[in-house]
């Protein structure tokens, strides 16, 4: 027993050695160097506040429409046949070309038995004019003998008293002659000519097909006539002012066109939410084809005494940072008008540093300083030490680790 605890008790100054030794060899190692961790100094990119008058523009971007387009549709009911064009789409026409025409045998037939009848009506007053109204006899004579029943029919003689009024009613003259020329018009509807130079954009009905009363047949374009419909924000309809000039640009083939603004529409399109504004494109030498996406530039007011700035400088809706004495401060400004990439400010006093960059983490009396071309080679030669310092830092922890 007595060998057992001297055992023990040896153990236990051994360890008790150890740990004392170890603690005074680790008291003679030398303790590394702390390095302070390099001064990092804020730069920002700056521009002196300086006011001008800005001429403004407005930009947007729509489809090129026809001036004047048309829908081919029939007025009356029968086969249709094609004119002197082909009824495809594509295919271009003159003014007054026959486009389409409806088979009109049957109405021709109906028109010259309503003719054949007013012949005959008229032949059988000519006795009564010749005795009850003798002085205009020879008025009708005269335009009886001028009817043709393949011609259209003049106008029927001017009546010199109330009594030959009365007598021609009672006979159905002016009936019978105003049912022929309501006969003669609607002859008319089954042909149909082109009413300008143009094109037919779309076709529904093949030739030999039968119509009836308003069926739609196609649709036509006019040449050369041509107008932009852009989409504007409502917060710049009040910078267009109708009638102004303005350039259409057709960016994929470096083109571009006069334009006048001609109307502005006075409602939101509910499909865009946006309003709709019209320009009518001057022609030119240039193609241009309906459908084609264009940008529009609309010249706007002027802006007496404004800046230019990016848009993403400013912060919480009108506010800025300006470098004071090397710090940054926060200040409010006037918003005139902003678009995707620019806005238009004042409100600051001229010569005022503003920043030009968006910041981050930011806050108002933060120290900064103005970039110049030098501070950017300094900024990255601190980037560098910082580098180097860290390198350095690893490496003594590793000998450390290894002692």
């Amino acid at each position: 027993m007595k060998r057992q605890i001297i055992t023990i008790a040896i153990g236990i100054a051994i360890v008790a050695v150890a740990f004392g030794g170890f603690g005074y060899l680790s008291n003679q190692r030398e303790q590394p160097q702390k390095k302070a961790p390099p001064v990092i100094k804020k730069y920002v990119d700056t521009k002196p506040v300086v006011y001008s008058d800005i001429k403004t523009e407005v930009i947007s971007y729509g489809r090129v429409k026809t001036a004047q387009s048309l829908d081919l549709l029939s007025e009356i009911g029968g086969r249709m046949h094609q004119g002197n064009v082909k009824l495809k789409a594509g295919q271009k026409f003159k003014k007054g070309t026959l486009l389409f025409y409806i088979d009109d045998s049957e109405a021709r037939l109906n028109l010259k038995s309503s003719k054949s009848n007013f012949l005959r009506d008229i032949a059988a007053i000519m006795p009564d004019v010749k005795i009850d109204f003798p002085d205009n006899f020879e008025a009708w004579e005269k335009y009886f003998s001028s009817l043709d029943i393949d011609k259209q029919f003049d106008e029927i003689p001017e009546t010199k008293s109330n009594k030959e009024k009365t007598f021609l009613a009672t006979k159905g003259i002016y009936s019978s002659y105003y049912t022929i020329k309501s006969t003669e018009v609607r002859l008319r509807k089954y042909r149909y000519y082109a009413p300008f130079d143009g094109s037919i954009a779309e076709v529904t009905m093949e030739s030999g097909a039968f119509v009836n009363p308003g069926t739609r047949i196609g649709r036509i374009i006019r040449s050369g006539v041509h107008e932009l419909q852009v989409s504007v924000e409502t917060s710049d309809v009040a910078w267009i002012q109708q009638g102004s000039s303005a350039m259409i640009f057709a960016e994929e083939a470096q083109l571009a066109w006069n334009a006048n603004v001609t109307r502005i529409s006075d409602f939101v399109n509910e499909n865009t939410q946006s309003v709709d504004v019209f320009l009518a494109i001057k022609p030119s030498n240039q193609k241009i084809y309906e459908g084609q996406f264009m940008r529009a530039s609309m010249p706007s007011r002027t802006i007496k005494g404004g800046m230019i700035i990016p848009r993403n400088v400013i912060y919480n809706g009108s506010e800025v940072f300006v470098l004071e004495d090397s710090l940054l401060r926060v200040k409010t400004v006037n918003i005139f008008r902003t678009d995707d990439e620019i806005a238009i400010i004042n409100g600051l006093e001229e010569g005022v540093e503003l920043v030009v960059e968006p910041l981050i983490n930011a806050h108002n009396d933060m120290k900064a300083f103005k970039r110049e071309s030098k501070d950017i080679d300094l900024e990255k030669k601190d980037s560098k030490e910082t580098e180097l310092s860290k390198v350095s830092e690893s490496k003594d922890s590793s000998v450390t680790a290894s002692n």
